[in-house]
């Protein structure tokens, strides 16, 4: 059978596997990642527990649905890795509650795809990059092992549409990165590697050369990158942590960038490197709110000061409902014994940190596995995911049966 694999945010739909009715015995197609979520998506399996001791499933939701009824100040946390579906039912959650709601994407690529939904930076698809593009740029991301099948469908190797000669002659990569990565590595014949430690200074070159002046440093990089930019009608930029913790929240010189190179050619820029949908939870929350995350219910509107780690760390909220996250593997000691502290309901199909201190531990459903629904990819383009074996206690219906109790 053919399925669309939920490893990363590419979303690939071309990944077939062998299913036996009860084992999935062989994936084909996809890159490690993804064949791992398939041939093991049966171990590790969270079990619904309260207080730390296995009960059943009933038991547990209605002490999550006494928790979260009795809760003043809540937030939800998480939600990349499950469908849209399940999304606009946790915001509907949050909005009932007066509630915080947040995701990773505060500390990953949020800031971006928030600018590409208010038009501050052009954008394009995947697709459009197959067939169209020339200078592929990788700024601050390392494709090769967080989006392991990003160039070979979609960028530097791929023939399709404008560019059937692929890589050898039709495609010209960048690779701009604080250290030599392995996709930099990659950037031998028809590519550039531009080692950078200040991501404002490669973008002062940029910018003095196309306006006719000597950058102090970058400038044979800034000219060599330009002269190849004009030579096409489509240029792409990817942009990864690395740009995003570069600018350091000085996000306007890449945009003042974006809209010069765009006086020279089309130049378009897309966010890579996050789970299987988070811009799926961006843009449902966009929708709803004008914001893309960090955002109260109950003051109306989004703040650094509503990020979940921020929460959490100044003692703000009393409950945290954790959907398809783990965020004990990654918060700072300090801010991991607050969570401890406070009612933790975790939603998740698999055991993790946060679960082990969880008060309550709801068992959910894999997306695209278990569960199907609406996933939206990186370049905002959105994608059926259908479940090899439907379950039927997923997101959705856990989420709605909390909404259903306050």
């Amino acid at each position: 059978m053919q399925i669309t694999c939920t490893g990363c945010s590419c979303l690939c739909d071309d990944i077939t596997l062998r299913f036996n009715g009860e084992k999935i015995e062989e994936v084909r197609n996809a890159c490690r990642r993804g064949a791992g979520i398939y041939l093991h998506h049966s171990s590790n399996m969270a079990k619904p527990k309260v207080d730390g001791e296995e009960v059943e499933l009933e038991k547990a939701l209605e002490r999550a649905k006494e928790i979260i009824a009795d809760s003043k100040n809540l937030v939800i946390y998480g939600l990349d890795t499950t469908t849209v579906e399940a999304q606009k039912v946790a915001i509907e959650l949050a909005e009932k509650m007066q509630a915080y709601i947040d995701d990773c994407s505060t500390f990953c690529l949020g800031d971006f795809v928030e600018m590409i939904l208010k038009g501050e930076l052009p954008t394009a698809t995947l697709e459009d990059v197959k067939n169209n593009a020339y200078v592929i740029t990788y700024w601050g991301t390392d494709p090769y092992n967080s989006l392991p099948r990003h160039m070979s469908r979609y960028t530097y190797y791929p023939r399709g549409g404008k560019r059937q000669r692929g890589y050898e002659e039709d495609r010209y990569l960048v690779v701009v990165d604080v250290r030599k990565s392995h996709t930099a590595k990659l950037a031998k014949k028809n590519a550039r590697f531009i080692k950078v430690d200040d991501d404002l200074e490669l973008i002062d070159a940029f910018m003095k050369v196309m306006n006719g002046k000597a950058p102090e440093k970058f400038a044979d990089d800034a000219a060599r990158v330009i002269r190849e930019m004009k030579k096409a009608d489509f240029n792409v930029i990817f942009g990864g942590l690395g740009l995003k913790y570069g600018l350091n929240g000085n996000y306007k010189p890449f945009i003042e960038l974006t809209k010069k190179l765009n006086e020279i050619s089309k130049v378009y820029f897309i966010p890579a490197g996050f789970h299987a949908n988070m811009r799926g939870f961006n843009e449902t929350l966009f929708e709803k709110t004008g914001c893309v995350n960090r955002y109260s219910f109950r003051e109306q509107k989004c703040s650094n000061d509503f990020a979940f780690s921020r929460l959490i760390e100044s003692n703000a909220v009393d409950t945290a409902l954790i959907i398809g996250s783990d965020p004990l593997n990654s918060l700072p000691f300090d801010v991991a014994k607050n969570l401890a502290k406070i009612n933790t309901i975790v939603i998740d199909p698999r055991r993790s940190f946060t679960s082990e201190i969880a008060k309550v531990v709801l068992p959910s459903a894999i997306s695209g596995v278990e569960q199907s629904g609406t996933m939206v990819r990186s370049d905002g383009v959105k994608v059926e995911v259908k479940a090899v074996v439907e379950k039927d206690v997923n997101d959705v219906y856990l989420l709605k049966d909390l909404v259903r109790a306050v």
